[in-house]
């Protein structure tokens, strides 16, 4: 019993972890995870470029399938996932894993899950695995379905969803180091929710890129660092700018027909390139 699934990165506009809600859009990074279920007991888990990489989710994620669907008669798997989606850099590497894996395990036992459920079973999971902290909702809808999503965390509730603008590219800047969610002040960007908030009704009001920024220099305010990497993209010529989920990495937008001259500014180090993805939002 064999199964695929793919899933896709996705930039914040919102960090759920003040408040609870969270924004987010997609981009077309990917992650694709092929899983094999087993009648024998024992879970294999091949992260391919990553072989040092904690395996809890991707196990925990199987284990959960097979626990909602006994009827199988599976006990184990070997579960393998290619990405090029950079790993702790905020840009939603484990939702997307997560989602891959819970996909691909449902394709190998016959089962068809729409988006939302797949997000929902894989916020449990991520809770359980440790490596969310509000359960990543927003992020598994972002990554899921494309476009811009809003959420209620806690309620697991999508809450509204529309495409983002046309015409614009993601640049994503990523430093040299990473943040792992277990090490992120989680304190200190919940005592700022109300100017989270307000950058929330910013977004919902259709100003998503200042509330990027906004949501961006308050998680840098908690990390106890500057958003200079936003400051200096916004000064020469990108739309929107800011710190994408835990960080470290600064989700920038530009206008597709000046990517170059953009980049010839802001540099080209240290620096990837994505397509905004609306999926079928309307």
């Amino acid at each position: 019993m064999i199964g695929r699934g793919v899933s896709y990165g996705a930039l914040s506009v919102i960090n759920a972890i003040a408040m609870g809600k969270g924004a987010g859009f997609g981009i077309d990074l990917k992650t694709e995870a092929t899983v094999r279920l087993t009648a024998e007991p024992g879970i294999v888990v091949e992260i391919d470029g990553h072989p040092s990489e904690d395996t809890r989710l991707a196990r925990f994620s199987v284990e959960e399938m097979l626990r909602r669907y006994p009827e199988s008669g599976m006990q184990g798997a070997v579960i393998s996932t290619t990405s090029n989606i950079p790993i702790s850099q905020g840009l939603k590497s484990s939702s997307a894993a997560t989602n891959a894996i819970l996909a691909a395990t449902a394709d190998a036992l016959g089962v068809s899950l729409d988006p939302l459920k797949i997000g929902r079973i894989g916020a449990t999971v991520a809770i359980a695995a440790g490596v969310s902290i509000t359960g990543t909702f927003d992020d598994a809808c972002a990554c899921m379905l494309g476009g811009l999503v809003f959420t209620d965390n806690p309620k697991r509730e999508l809450l509204y969803r529309m495409p983002m603008p046309d015409g614009y590219k993601a640049v994503i800047h990523l430093p040299e180091y990473q943040v792992r969610k277990s090490a992120f002040p989680k304190d200190r960007m919940r005592a700022m929710a109300s100017e989270v908030s307000a950058a929330y009704d910013r977004a919902l009001a259709g100003d998503v890129f200042s509330a990027m920024y906004l949501n961006g220099v308050c998680t840098c305010r908690a990390l106890g660092i500057e958003p200079e990497v936003a400051d200096r993209a916004l000064a020469c010529g990108a739309a929107a700018a800011g710190l994408s989920g835990t960080g470290p990495a600064t989700g920038i937008l530009v206008e597709a027909d000046r990517l170059d001259e953009f980049l010839d500014v802001f540099g080209r180090d240290q620096v990837i390139v994505a397509n905004v993805r609306n999926g079928d939002a309307a």
